[in-house]
């Protein structure tokens, strides 16, 4: 069986390509049929030189060939992953609350009425 590697020198990563299925570090990964659209605003750490995703509890890691998803999940994803599923939630700001009609703001004071008589 023939085996390509294909060294990513300014990454420092190594995925494998075979005729079998392919790995990125020693663990089998599978092609991604389609990936989130928003990938990046899930949580995301570095993993051999580029950032894996989880989404929905599956690794997402770009390759140059195309995304891929793990079918084993490395140790340190694994890690990873416990943090932030243990985590707890973020607070979020209450919202604004706005009470009835502006502040009304002080005007300076008018004259009404004011004759002008010559002494």
């Amino acid at each position: 069986m023939p085996v390509l590697a294909f060294s990513m020198l300014a990454a420092g990563c190594i995925a494998t390509l075979s005729a079998g299925t392919p790995n990125v570090g020693g663990y089998d990964v599978a092609y991604a049929e389609a990936v989130p659209v928003d990938v990046n605003r899930y949580p995301a750490v570095e993993y051999r030189g580029r950032l894996a995703y989880l989404v929905e509890g599956r690794w997402y890691w770009p390759t140059d060939n195309g995304w891929v998803t793990f079918l084993e999940e490395p140790p340190e994803l694994a890690m990873y992953r416990t943090r932030v599923q243990t985590a707890p939630p973020r607070a979020v700001p209450p919202p604004a609350v706005e009470y009835g009609y502006p502040p009304v703001q002080p005007t300076q004071p008018r004259e009404l009425r004011r004759e002008y008589r010559p002494h």
